[in-house]
This record gives structure tokens, C-alpha cells and sequence, in this order.
């Protein structure tokens, strides 16, 4: 099974620390995903690259007929056992294990720069129904708004990989869909929300970015030592235990254009 090799190296050891420092998605997203699909009770959602499960856990209180969680990572998939009413399968988006236009939605969130797109569209056409969703999230920290996590974001910055890890880039994954013609145009909305955390929870939110869950263990404690520095040293947080994270969330969508 493919899986890029960053994320397989890095996601495979932490999955704990992911479940602990990566954030909920907010609300509005699933009640935007509710407002496209009004009746979901007959449907069948397949979420891609499910991870621990932050997004499938939304997806399983909305009333849909059948949940699938897909994911290639053995412990990132067994937290997904532990969601109710949740099949769990393995697989990948470039090879999914679903047959041919049985999903009326795939959602996939915090994932999808990580695929060969190309092939992962053509999968993704393959078990959607005609005029199916695919339905893009990714949650995004506020960096330029909060002078913290600037700081904080030079410590994990300065260990980015020169090659090899793709990251958010709008502009890069998107050019699969100016070649693939079996969608809809790619459509956005942005919402803005906030969340809030601990020193201890930043600290696993850095430790769980794929290349530097892949770090040498005395490494990541250097970098563990040099985020809490920062941290208790911040201003804005003065001692706080909890405290706020400004976030926005990208939701991009599109619908199967195949015929019935």
C-alpha cells in the first residue's frame, strides 16, 4: 500500500500525541456539510485519510445510514475503532476499498495535499455516485494574528525538510482539478473559529507534524523543551493553563459530473 513516506514515518509513532494536540474542526463546517446533504439518513459517507478520527467523529453524530473511515496507518486506525457506528477500513486514496458509485459523500480533511491527487480524483469519481460530494478541510492556524505561535512556528520551521514534505499549499494540489474533468469547479468557504489549549496539548500539536513526529527521539525532546520556553515565557498566555488558539478552517467542494 502507498502511503508518502514522510507521513508513514512520521504518523505511525504518534498517534497519542495527534489524538492529544491536534484540534476539533468547528461546527459550522459539519452544519455547512448538513445544509448541502438536508437528508442524510440514506447516505453513505466515506472519510479519507481518517487519521484518529477528529473529522469522523463529527461526521458520526450528523444522522448519515453508513460511516466508512479509511485509513493506511495501523495506530491511527485503531482509534478509529473507538468510534461508534463507525466502519473502519484500510486503504488509501489512491486505491480505495470501495466499489464502483457507492458513496454519495467523501470527506477528507487534513490530508488530501498529502495524495497523488491525480490518481486519487480518479479513485475518488470511481466509488462516488453520480453528482456525489467531495467535500476538502483543513484546519489552519492564524499564525500572523498571534505573536506566540509565530515564535513557536520558528522552532518546527527551521526543521522543515528541503524535499519531500508537501504541506498546505493551495496552489500545488489544486491543479489536479484544472486537469481532472469529472468534477465540478472547486468551490471555497472559510470560517473562522477558535480553540483552545494547553502547554502541554502545543507541544503535542508540533510533535505530531509528520516531520517532526519522524525526528530522532532527543530531538524532539530539544524541541519539547524549546516550545515550552516560549511558551511560559509569552505574554498572552502569563501563566494561563488554558488558553486561546486562533484558527480558520478551509473547506473546498465539488460534485461528480459522471452520469447516472
Amino acid at each position: 500500500m502507498e502511503i508518502h513516506e514522510i507521513a508513514a514515518k512520521g504518523y505511525e509513532k504518534v498517534a497519542d500525541v495527534y489524538e492529544r494536540g491536534r484540534p476539533s474542526y468547528p461546527i459550522d463546517v459539519i452544519n455547512f456539510l448538513h445544509s448541502m446533504q438536508k437528508d442524510v439518513s440514506d447516505k453513505t459517507i466515506a472519510d479519507l485519510a481518517a487519521g484518529t478520527g477528529k473529522f469522523t467523529t463529527l461526521l458520526s453524530t450528523i444522522g448519515a445510514e453508513k460511516i466508512i473511515a479509511i485509513e493506511p496507518v495501523e495506530n491511527m486506525r485503531n482509534k478509529l475503532f473507538l468510534i461508534p457506528n463507525v466502519t473502519v477500513m484500510e486503504g488509501t486514496a489512491e486505491n480505495i476499498p470501495l466499489d464502483d458509485n457507492t458513496v454519495d459523500i467523501i470527506t477528507c480533511s487534513q490530508a488530501f495535499h498529502w495524495f497523488d491527487a491525480s490518481r486519487a480524483l480518479k479513485e475518488i469519481r470511481r466509488v462516488l455516485k453520480p453528482k456525489g460530494l467531495l467535500f476538502l478541510v483543513w484546519n489552519l492556524r492564524q499564525i500572523d494574528k498571534c505573536p506566540w505561535l509565530k515564535k513557536v512556528a520558528a522552532v518546527y520551521e527551521k526543521r522543515l525538510p528541503s524535499t519531500g514534505s508537501p504541506g498546505y499549499k493551495p496552489k500545488e494540489w489544486k491543479k489536479a482539478f484544472e486537469t481532472e474533468n469529472g468534477f465540478s469547479s472547486l468551490e471555497h468557504q472559510q470560517f473562522s473559529n477558535v480553540q483552545y489549549g494547553t502547554i502541554d496539548s502545543q507541544i503535542d500539536r508540533i510533535l505530531s507534524i509528520s516531520y517532526m513526529a519522524a525526528l530522532p527521539d532527543e530531538e524532539k525532546k530539544l524541541v519539547a523543551n524549546e516550545v515550552r520556553e516560549l511558551l511560559e515565557s509569552a505574554p498572552e498566555i502569563n501563566g494561563k493553563s488554558l488558553f486561546p488558539i486562533p484558527y480558520y478552517t478551509d473547506v473546498y467542494w465539488c460534485t461528480s459530473l459522471k452520469e447516472a
